[in-house]
């Protein structure tokens, strides 16, 4: 990921702020500071690394989803910063997910920067944008629904998406829609199975 010389690198301002972590506890508002107007992209990839494992205690994706749903009508209202209220702002990161940055996020993020340079958004930076916005919007849907083993593709398809917000990356933008586009398949085979096992049932005490 190519940056200006005079820019810190997204991987400089994670680390940074993990290193406050080990002072005191690491706020989401305090990564929001940290990133300025690259806050977007920074909190789409911090906040889908904790969902990549499967199984989450309760209630894990309850709090992302809506966050990335409030960030994706932020974008489709052209607001350049992500906005959080108080109480999230105020949001402590656990020890576990602080731990999870530490050991798989720094390492992602320095791999990603190597492979993603600026590619430039087709067809314009503006829709480019609202693509990003529109998909994560139906990503964070899809992580407030009752399907504890769908968190991990649609986590990816918005990291995918964040990497190509920061970098206006089309390449990393066409990856987070095929994995996006896989999440919504899978999503509609899940339903479509307990519907055809609910009927299956419904049929079974009729009998």
């Amino acid at each position: 990921m190519t940056t200006d010389p005079e820019i810190p690198s997204l991987s400089s301002i994670l680390e940074a702020a993990l290193r406050q972590a080990g002072e005191h506890p690491l706020r989401l508002g305090d990564l929001l500071d940290r990133a300025a107007d690259r806050g977007f992209g920074l909190l789409m990839l911090v906040l889908g690394l904790p969902m990549l494992i499967p199984v989450l205690p309760p209630g894990s994706s309850t709090v992302v989803g809506p966050i990335y749903a409030a960030f994706a009508i932020q974008m489709l209202r052209g607001s350049g910063r992500p906005w959080l209220p108080a109480p999230l702002r105020e949001r402590v990161l656990s020890p576990r997910t602080v731990q999870l940055l530490r050991d798989r996020g720094l390492p992602m993020i320095r791999a990603l920067e190597r492979w993603s340079r600026p590619r430039g958004f087709w067809p314009g930076e503006r829709v480019g944008v609202r693509i990003v916005a529109v998909v994560m919007l139906l990503m964070g849907l899809i992580l407030l629904g009752p399907f504890p083993f769908l968190n991990t593709p649609p986590a990816v398809a918005v990291m995918l998406l964040g990497v190509a917000l920061l970098n206006r990356d089309v390449l990393f933008l066409l990856a987070g829609l095929v994995v996006a586009a896989v999440s919504l398949a899978i999503l509609l085979l899940t339903v479509g199975l307990l519907v055809g096992l609910l009927a299956f049932l419904r049929g079974l005490l009729r009998w």
